[in-house]
């Protein structure tokens, strides 16, 4: 398997993708996953708490992630979007951040993840062979140029 960095804004993808969706002409396989990461806090970001506020302090950053790939029937690609916000160090609220990956839609991974437009943003190609990248690339076209076969 080899990955391929992608020039493409994720913005771009995501809206192909729910343009596509809309249309119920969308011929792909789409997963996208929410998660929360927490880190200990260390150092200067520590400085003038209290210990019991030392140990519950951690540095939070909320992670998306869409695949998306063909059908089953046609494999060798999965495409992998993944945006990372630091929401930075926060205290526990009376509820942790559920650190195992939540299932959500194209919609909620866009409103979240893409529009705030603070986070970094990921985006790699996995081809099995030389052929699936090909493949891949007729698709990527179609995504750069916005660009909706049945139209």
């Amino acid at each position: 398997m080899t990955i391929y960095p992608l020039d493409i804004a994720a913005e771009q993808i995501v809206r192909w993708l729910m343009e596509e969706q809309r249309s119920g002409r969308l011929g792909l396989t789409v997963s996208t996953y929410r998660t929360y990461l927490a880190e200990e806090v260390t150092g200067a970001q520590q400085r003038g708490l209290g210990e019991e506020e030392k140990e519950n302090l951690s540095e939070v950053t909320a992670v998306g992630l869409l695949e998306v790939s063909p059908p089953l029937n046609y494999n060798g690609w999965l495409l992998r979007v993944r945006i990372e916000d630091p929401l930075g160090p926060r205290l526990p609220e009376g509820q942790a951040a559920v650190e195992a990956e939540e299932k959500i839609d194209l919609t909620t991974f866009h409103e979240q993840f893409v529009l705030p437009d603070r986070a970094t943003a990921y985006v790699n190609l996995e081809a099995e062979t030389s052929a699936a990248w090909s493949r891949f690339q007729d698709l990527l076209d179609e995504i750069r140029i916005d660009r909706h076969p049945g139209r």
